[in-house]
């Protein structure tokens, strides 16, 4: 971190006597991950993420650091919690950004809309966000053969979150059966308490990813298990 703002303040010098000519190839991205261990152990810790916050950006020197929360403290920023809402774009992944959109945005559905959508769904600041995944890694797909002289594609369950893997489960284990939420709830333990609309959302968001086929609407929609 010490090296790194030496390199920002030549940067600085560099650009200052030669314009933006003079720093060309020199962007970097620098990760920082653990940040709030960086915090108590570094001393310079601190100092990189005000100066490249307030300075990095124009000179090409662009971060990310890693934390559990946002807290300003976690960041080295107590009493500059302004830094770090004005000067970063904040993505909170998985059970963060469903806590962030039930506790500070007060917004069930989008607390739902997040937790259907497994890993592909996050917060970027208080926005929703969702990345398609459909050609993810050459893991995720298969190509089986076929007599016909073409490739098909089919995808394979992958990323999959807790509650996406019992209901797969549950159709792997009973294939051509129709599960409906009210049957859910009273197969898993997790589910037992959850509201039936809930689960019908993951149903469709299953089914969008090519993880089984939803059948019905409504209150009647259901999902079974296809390959």
């Amino acid at each position: 971190m010490g090296n790194d703002l030496k390199t920002l303040e030549e940067l600085v010098e560099l650009r200052g006597e030669g314009g933006d000519n003079a720093i060309a190839g020199r962007e970097r991205f620098l990760i920082a991950e653990e940040f709030p261990i960086l915090v108590d152990e570094c001393d310079h810790a601190a100092t990189w993420i005000k100066r490249h916050a307030k300075r990095g950006r124009r000179y090409k020197q662009f971060i990310c650091a890693l934390a559990q929360n946002d807290t300003a403290e976690n960041f080295g920023l107590q009493g500059d919690k302004d830094t770090l809402y004005s000067c970063f774009c904040l993505v909170r992944l998985g059970q963060f950004g469903r806590d962030h959109a039930k506790t500070k945005l007060k917004d069930p559905q989008l607390e739902q809309w997040l937790k259907a959508g497994g890993k592909r769904r996050f917060m970027v600041d208080d926005q929703p966000c969702e990345l398609d995944l459909s050609n993810w890694g050459a893991g995720g797909m298969v190509q089986p053969e076929n007599s016909g002289g073409g490739n098909e594609e089919v995808r394979s369950p992958q990323d999959l979150n807790e509650y996406e893997q019992i209901i797969v489960t549950w159709g792997q284990e009973h294939p051509g059966e129709i599960l409906k939420a009210r049957v859910l709830q009273q197969a898993s333990q997790q589910f037992k308490k959850d509201d039936p609309e809930n689960i019908r959302i993951l149903f469709q968001s299953l089914a969008d990813r090519r993880l089984g086929e939803v059948v019905d609407s409504g209150d009647r929609l259901g999902w079974r298990w296809s390959k």
